[in-house]
Formats: C-alpha cells, sequence, structure tokens
C-alpha cells in the first residue's frame, strides 16, 4: 500500500479541549514577554523566554500532542513519553469507559492518554467482550441513560473496530509484535528546553 493511500486512510482522534488550554496558556506568555519587553526589562524576558516556552511545550506535551493513530498497518497510540504501535494482527479488543484501553492478544493492556471518551455506554465490537450493563435493546430503540450526552456519530471504540475488521485480515502472516518506545522527539525537546533555561539563569 502506496504512502497516498495510507494518507487517506490515515484517522487521527486526540481530545480537542487541551487546544483552548494550549492557546490560552501561550496567549498568556506572549503578555509576560510583551510586558517585560514594554518595561525595558531585556534581560529579564531573555531568562524568562525558555521557562516560559517551556511551559507552553509541556501543556501541549500532556493535553494536546496524546492521540491514536488509525491506519491500515497499525494501530498507534501516543501517551506522554511513550509510543505504542499495534499491528492490527496483534489487537484483541478496544474498550472505553473513562479512558480508551486496547487488550493485546498477549494479554497486555494499553491506556490512550489522548482519545476521546466514547461514554459508558459505549462497548466494544471487536473480541465479544465488551461491557455487560448495556442494554442492546434501548439503545437499538434509541434510548439514552438520563445525563448522558446525545453521543452521535461513531466513538473512538467504533473506529477502530471498524479498522481492526477492515484491516486486521489484510495479512494474516503478519508477524509483527507490538511495540512500545520512548517518544524520543518530546523527550529530547523537553530536556532541550530544561538546559537552556538552567543555562540562561546561571550565566545571567
Amino acid at each position: 500500500m502506496n504512502d497516498a493511500t495510507n494518507a487517506r486512510n490515515r484517522t487521527t482522534l486526540r481530545s480537542t479541549s487541551g487546544y483552548w488550554i494550549l492557546g490560552v496558556t501561550a496567549l498568556l506568555m506572549v503578555f509576560f514577554i510583551i510586558d517585560a519587553v514594554g518595561r525595558g526589562a531585556w534581560g529579564f524576558a531573555l531568562l524568562a523566554l525558555p521557562w516560559e516556552l517551556l511551559v507552553v511545550w509541556l501543556v501541549y506535551l500532556v493535553l494536546v500532542r496524546p492521540c491514536i493513530v488509525i491506519e491500515p498497518e497499525q494501530l498507534t497510540i501516543v501517551n506522554v513519553g511513550r509510543l505504542h504501535e499495534i499491528p492490527w494482527s496483534r489487537l484483541e479488543e478496544a474498550t472505553s469507559r473513562y479512558q480508551l484501553t486496547v487488550l493485546l492478544r498477549d494479554g497486555r493492556k494499553i491506556t490512550s492518554w489522548g482519545a476521546p471518551s466514547a461514554g459508558l455506554d459505549r462497548p466494544s465490537l471487536t473480541g465479544g467482550r465488551g461491557r455487560r450493563d448495556v442494554d442492546h435493546q434501548e439503545r437499538a430503540s434509541g434510548v439514552r441513560r438520563p445525563g448522558r450526552a446525545g453521543n452521535e456519530g461513531p466513538s473512538a471504540v467504533d473506529l477502530i473496530d471498524r479498522a481492526h475488521e477492515r484491516w486486521g485480515k489484510i495479512d494474516p502472516a503478519d508477524t509483527r509484535l507490538a511495540a512500545s518506545r520512548w517518544d524520543v522527539v518530546a523527550l529530547g525537546v523537553t530536556a532541550a528546553l530544561v538546559v537552556w533555561g538552567a543555562a540562561s539563569a546561571l550565566l545571567g
């Protein structure tokens, strides 16, 4: 499958609430820099710059960067500092209560920090386990539990299930294992900002 096809079939899911917090944080940091420069405190502005960038970066790292990526070859879960690459042949099922969790065929469980919540009454379609407190007749007739959102449109679990059913059988001989590794780029940027801030403080 070529890169163009992969790009068309790739879906990235993340919580959108983090963007608002990131935007407000970035605006505050810009305001502090402009205020310091306006007061003629150029030295302070330069000393504070790496720490202000670090604050914005950490908000991004914790609230925006975490996501799940659905593509033909695998499901990728991006958490804070960790990347989990799961071939479809290694996925057992996906469930969501307060956070999306995937169960691998080897028994491991991986929780996504950034996937949108699917709601308490959304079971998994893959693997047959799901949650047993769901009244499927009520769901089929459109009955919603009190206090619940409308849950219109597919949930993250639904999208994963559909992708699993679509692509999980393309290559039954796929021998790749699920891999978890450190997010080198994210951790490297964090370390660079901390070193920059520490150096500025020592040299200032």
